[in-house]
């Protein structure tokens, strides 16, 4: 991410209306977030999540400029000028069903939920959220048996927000000698949908599609190792909660992500649409689309406009386009 370009777009986006650079020519608008709380939630502190009341108004500003399309309409109108959007949530927590859903019932929004198969039913804690519990703990209470573990592994203070799959055994060490206790917390809190409440969406005709098995940071394993994710994943959507479309969110991002991946998924007909997640632009794959985080600090419609302009000026250079 250009962080200077971004700065300089968000500027220029301040001195123009929504109205005029939303209407212009653009990708179209998939935003996505994870989940929506009113209460703190220590699992999660790698993102500034949303309010029921600001996600609301983020969600009346989006019908105020672009129309809410399903997935299946998705497909059929991605090329179309018309101003539309689909709406995607990551990482299959209970408040999907709890919060979200009734929310976007209430006005008339179709979402895709994407989950993944390894933490559905609460049998596993994401790595991140691991983190997170831990950190929320430390600042608390430190604990100095803890901490050294995380020092000697360049994860002190909040540098452990930065852990990885592969450092989740330095993870549960540290968690031991906090005495936090992640399958317990699993069981207590269930923070994450249950097969129940993931065909439930689905019967309310949300789409469910898969976010890889367990969240691994996909510019760190193989391209075997990717395809064996994605297809793990994939046949526990088709076996649990079959869907008319296949669709498949990469996890974090897809940077790192090579061609040949991308061209194995429709070769084989793994997934009829994926996702990616670099904002407003195009993509170089027809069915492979680029999501927009909407879960940044900062006033969210400055930081939307910024995104908007940001494409303006990529079209000028032939950048927007996103190339694996």
């Amino acid at each position: 991410m250009n962080t200077f370009a971004r700065s300089v777009s968000k500027q220029i986006g301040r001195l123009v209306p929504a109205k005029t650079l939303f209407r212009r020519t653009a990708p179209v608008f998939l935003p996505f977030y994870h989940v929506v709380s009113n209460d703190k939630l220590p699992h999660i502190l790698n993102y500034p999540y949303r309010n029921v009341a600001d996600f609301e108004k983020e969600l009346d500003f989006f019908l105020k400029h672009f129309e809410p399309v399903s997935l299946d309409e998705l497909i059929e109108n991605s090329e179309s000028s018309s101003k539309i959007f689909h709406l995607s949530f990551d990482d299959g927590l209970r408040e999907c069903a709890e919060i979200i859903a009734p929310v976007l019932q209430q006005k008339g929004i179709s979402a895709t939920f994407f989950i993944n198969p390894g933490f559905v039913g609460n049998k596993q804690l994401f790595h991140k959220y691991k983190a997170s519990l831990i950190l929320s703990e430390l600042q608390k209470k430190p604990n100095k048996a803890a901490e050294k573990i995380l020092q000697e592994n360049k994860l002190s203070g909040r540098k452990i927000l930065q852990a990885e799959f592969s450092q989740i055994a330095v993870l549960d060490q540290a968690a031991e000698k906090i005495g936090i206790d992640f399958e317990k917390f699993l069981q207590n809190q269930e923070p994450y949908l249950t097969v129940e409440q993931t065909k439930k969406l689905a019967e309310n005709g949300f789409s469910i599609g898969a976010h890889s098995f367990d969240h691994p940071e996909f510019w760190k394993i193989s391209s075997d190792e990717q395809l064996g994710q994605i297809r793990k994943s994939m046949d526990w959507i088709s076996a649990n909660i079959p869907q008319k479309i296949k669709a498949f969110a990469f996890p974090f991002t897809d940077s790192g992500v090579p061609a040949p991946v991308l061209k194995t998924i429709e070769k084989e007909q793994i997934c009829d649409i994926t996702f990616g997640t670099a904002g407003v632009k195009y993509d170089e794959f027809k069915f492979h689309f680029q999501r927009y985080p909407m879960e940044q600090p900062g006033n969210f419609k400055l930081n939307l406009k910024g995104e908007f302009m940001y494409y303006e000026l990529r079209k000028l250079i032939g950048k927007d386009t996103v190339r694996h």
